[in-house]
Parts: structure tokens; C-alpha cells; sequence
């Protein structure tokens, strides 16, 4: 039988996922709280998670998101004097809702409320690998699982995925076949 989460499996050694922490060093400091450790608990939502996942690292649940469902990514992004800035992601599901560490979301509620935290125009636009590419200032020939390539460790993986999966888990997507 293969394992669907090998490495977690491993280091968990028989304990529920949810009851181990994995540390991840990111390459730069969450926006918010700046963190450069995040202990993370596979699947559990608390601050770390929230802080990891919606305030820098947003990109990684939604690559995991969109390889286990192939749904489009939904690029927040607010609008400057010089043209929209690209700041968070998730995916759009097949109802159109946007899906991120913060759950499922109503993409005009979540405009609106946006907007207002921002103090600017903001949309959430149904993009593709390509823009999620060109916004992220990825290289063009960069490949869709690049997000594989620069975890450091595979146990790093195998988190963002169950992170991925227990989000898909808590929804009912009844539009999906």
C-alpha cells in the first residue's frame, strides 16, 4: 500500500497528524507578524496556519489546491495608482466561491470586505497558471508544480498537501463530478 502522505506518515510515527508540529523556515517573513518559523500542524487552522497560508505563503495551498482539483486560481488583487498588485490566492471553485486557508468564501462578500480593509478597488480575478505565473514574476518557462522544487524537505509537501486536503474535506462541493 503506498502511503498518500509518506514523510508526514513518517515523522508522525503512528500519532495523529493534527498532534505534530513541522516546522517550516520560509525564504522571507510572513507580511503580518513576520514570521521566519512557522510550526505548522497538519490540518489544524490556528494562527500559524492562518499567518503561513494568508500572509505570504498563500501560493503554496493554492498550487496544492489546483493539482488535486484542477480548479482555475483566483488572484486577489487591488488596484494602485499604476495598475492592479496581485496580493493573495486561492482557487475558484466550479460554484465560483474562493477557496483559501480561511474557508469558502463568497467572492463579492469577500471583495467588499476587501475593499473596505484595504481602502482601494479590489477584485478577485479567475486566472490561470500563466497569470499566477506573470503576477508572481515567475520565469515564463516556470512549470505548474514548481512549488515542489523550492520546499526544502519532501515532509514539507506532504503538510501543504493535507493542509490542501482537509480544506477540500470541511466543504461540500456538490458541483463536483
Amino acid at each position: 500500500m503506498t502511503a498518500t502522505y509518506p514523510h508526514l506518515e513518517q515523522a508522525a510515527a503512528g500519532q495523529p497528524f493534527e498532534q505534530i508540529a513541522v516546522e517550516f523556515w520560509p525564504s522571507k517573513p510572513t507580511t503580518r507578524r513576520g514570521l521566519t518559523c512557522a510550526m505548522l500542524r497538519p490540518g489544524v487552522i490556528d494562527d500559524d496556519a492562518d499567518e503561513f497560508f494568508a500572509w505570504g505563503y498563500c501560493w503554496l495551498l493554492a498550487a496544492a489546491l489546483h493539482e488535486v482539483t484542477g480548479w482555475s486560481y483566483g488572484l486577489v488583487e487591488r488596484r494602485r495608482e499604476d495598475g492592479w498588485e496581485w496580493t493573495h490566492v486561492g482557487v475558484i471553485t466550479p460554484a465560483g466561491r474562493f477557496l483559501d486557508i480561511r474557508g469558502c468564501h463568497d467572492r463579492d462578500g469577500l471583495t467588499a470586505d476587501l475593499e473596505a480593509a484595504y481602502g482601494m478597488p479590489t477584485r478577485i480575478r479567475v486566472g490561470t497558471f500563466a497569470d499566477l505565473r506573470k503576477a508572481m514574476g515567475l520565469a515564463e518557462d516556470t512549470a505548474p508544480d514548481w512549488w515542489l522544487t523550492i520546499l526544502d524537505a519532501p515532509i514539507l509537501a506532504d503538510v501543504v498537501r493535507y493542509f490542501a486536503a482537509h480544506l477540500l474535506s470541511r466543504y461540500t462541493f456538490a458541483e463536483v463530478a
